[in-house]
């Protein structure tokens, strides 16, 4: 069961890490957050929020869609006379 939760997981996680603009930044700075939350520091939270709030931020980048040409109708109504 576990193992089916694991890779639900980790196909989610995986369809998200495609769709953004800076994958390897996104991962980094999440690293670096989950760390900054174990080690403890001198002003406490100061840096969990800053740090969880730029992993907000660069999870909210996604790539730009490529826009699809607009469609042009053509008018194939027989003329008359």
């Amino acid at each position: 069961m576990a193992d089916a939760a694991k890779g639900t997981v980790s196909q989610a996680a995986s369809r998200f890490g495609r769709r953004l603009r800076f994958p390897q930044l996104f991962t980094f700075v999440l690293v670096l957050f989950l760390i900054d939350l174990v080690v403890p520091d001198a002003i406490p939270f100061a840096d969990e929020i800053l740090f969880g709030l730029l992993t907000v931020l660069l999870g909210s980048l996604r790539r730009e869609e490529p826009r699809a040409e607009p469609r042009v109708e053509k008018d194939v109504t027989p003329r008359r006379g």
